[in-house]
């Protein structure tokens, strides 16, 4: 083993040199860096990691995957990807348990365990990334420099680092979408694409995001096999199958189970996330881009102010009064939040619960919006989304000197995104590279399109971490364009002396 391995070392040293020094940014980021950049006592665990885990002892031991029992919302407001992905360190702990005839139901401590070894499960995971994302590069751009290049890029992105001691699922689903794209360009065998199929599908499940790629598969096995002949098409459909039963097994649960079309989530299975909430949030979107200080100035029952074109009409403006009125005093799911002024509604209490009154008002705001200002709705608000996601400079939190610093690191972002998209002119501009050109492109304009311009409950509402899935691919077109600046293959060159060698 050991003469295998150095034999390994020997013909790969440069990739092998990234990712060690890939893994040991992320285990110094998790020992050192996290504590104070997350400014808690448990580094693993964030506000969406007690919904995956409550879904999955509820799956475990009541045999229903829900966040809560006895609420049918709850059942689909999170996607099952990230729960089953805790599964194995939860059974390798509640073993351990076991065996030392502790009842794991009872012993709710046990979770900090599983939690510690699925962060470092997504230390390991996220690394091997590091070669799947070099190894795409090569087998695609076919060029070494470039591939090493995208590997270094990947190795010290920041914005993926700052998830690897998470348990959220942004680690996870990278891994699988690029082993599904790794798995296609490795073999012509049809096992092999089954596999990368699940894969694609198991990712979709950790990230909705990631089923954007699936219509764009058409580009990425054109990369490989270079014409629609009859192995493109039997592969290409063999992937779908196994794309197909493993992430369609979500939406055909949904339906069956409880007759209704639900293709990713509903988030009103979260009491903070209920009608009256989403209903703000929906016409929020429809007038500006961000949705504070409107939203805590409700929590905490001070004057809300919204932009004079929300007060175009003397109807809308009455009731708008009226809906932050009745938000701050009986909207249930706003008295969800942390920060309300006063105490939390109970769902039992109907008789100080107006929250469907409350989503009534700003669902007809909303539809107002859109029939007197269509422009702002269709146009400017989204355009303010779009900078928002390319342009953010800043952390909305930065309460430690760690994140004040991280937060300059979205400086870096902006680079990265802005080289990319030139290289992905520089690169379609060759024949042989517009496959994958168009591929990361499309991926690219179609999620950033999607999540800035769209108009579902989950558009609209810019988090970072929703725009990580193409970033991370958006490297390979950055990389290929540093690799054409004057010195800068040089310097990958002195910094990896190897990989010209072994190129």
């Amino acid at each position: 083993m050991r003469s295998i391995l150095k034999k390994f070392y020997s013909g790969n040293r440069a990739i092998c040199n990234v990712f060690f020094l890939g893994l040991l940014l992320r285990l110094i980021f998790t020992f050192f860096i996290a504590p104070f950049y997350f400014n808690r006592t448990n580094i693993h665990f964030d506000n969406d990691t007690t919904a995956w885990m409550a879904a999955l002892s509820n799956l475990i031991y009541q045999g229903e995957f829900t966040v809560m029992l006895n609420n049918e919302f709850a059942a689909y407001c999170r996607m099952p990807g990230y729960s089953l992905f805790l599964a194995p360190a939860f059974e390798l702990v509640s073993f351990s348990y076991y065996l030392q005839g502790i009842d794991v139901k009872t012993h709710t401590e046990m979770w900090y365990s599983v939690l510690k070894i699925t962060a470092f499960l997504q230390i390991v995971l996220d690394s091997i990334s590091i070669y799947f994302i070099y190894y795409i590069s090569k087998k695609t751009i076919k060029q070494h420099k470039v591939a090493i290049t995208v590997a270094l890029l990947y190795a010290f992105y920041p914005f993926v680092i700052v998830w690897n001691p998470v348990c959220y699922s942004e680690i996870p689903s990278i891994f699988f979408g690029l082993l599904a794209l790794v798995l296609v360009l490795a073999s012509n065998k049809n096992y092999v694409m089954a596999f990368a199929g699940a894969a694609l599908g198991f990712a979709v499940l950790n990230r909705p995001q990631f089923a954007l790629l699936a219509p764009l598969m058409i580009f990425f096995f054109y990369q490989k096999y270079g014409s629609f002949n009859k192995q493109y098409f039997t592969k290409l459909f063999v992937f779908f199958v196994l794309f197909s039963c493993t992430y369609g097994a979500w939406p055909i649960r949904n339906y069956i189970r409880f007759n209704k079309v639900i293709i990713t989530q509903d988030l009103r299975g979260f009491d903070n996330w209920n009608d009256d909430v989403i209903a703000f949030m929906q016409y929020i979107y429809s007038v500006k881009s961000e949705w504070q200080p409107q939203f805590s100035n409700i929590l905490q029952n001070k004057q809300v102010d919204f932009p004079e074109i929300a007060y175009s009409t003397a109807e809308d403006s009455l009731k708008l009064e009226r809906a932050v009125y009745l938000a701050k005093n009986c909207g249930r799911g706003f008295s969800e939040w942390g920060g309300y002024w006063k105490a939390t509604i109970p769902i039992f209490d109907t008789a100080n619960d107006c929250s469907k009154e409350v989503a009534r008002l700003f669902n007809e705001l909303r539809q107002s919006q859109i029939e007197k200002h269509p422009f702002n709705f269709y146009v400017k608000v989204p355009l303010q989304n779009l900078k928002k996601a390319i342009f953010k400079s800043g952390l909305s939190d930065n309460t430690s000197f760690a994140r004040k610093l991280g937060g300059y690191l979205f400086y870096f972002r902006t680079l990265l995104i802005l080289t990319g998209i030139a290289g992905l002119f520089l690169m379609f501009r060759k024949k042989e590279l517009r496959p994958i050109a168009l591929f990361i492109g499309s991926f690219f304009g179609m999620l950033y399109f999607y999540l800035c311009f769209g108009t579902s409950p989950q558009c609209r509402n810019i988090e970072i971490r929703y725009f990580l899935q193409p970033d991370v691919l958006m490297l390979i077109p950055a990389a290929f364009i540093f690799c054409q600046i004057k010195g800068f293959s040089n310097f990958v060159q002195r910094f990896l002396p190897p990989a010209v060698k072994e190129n």
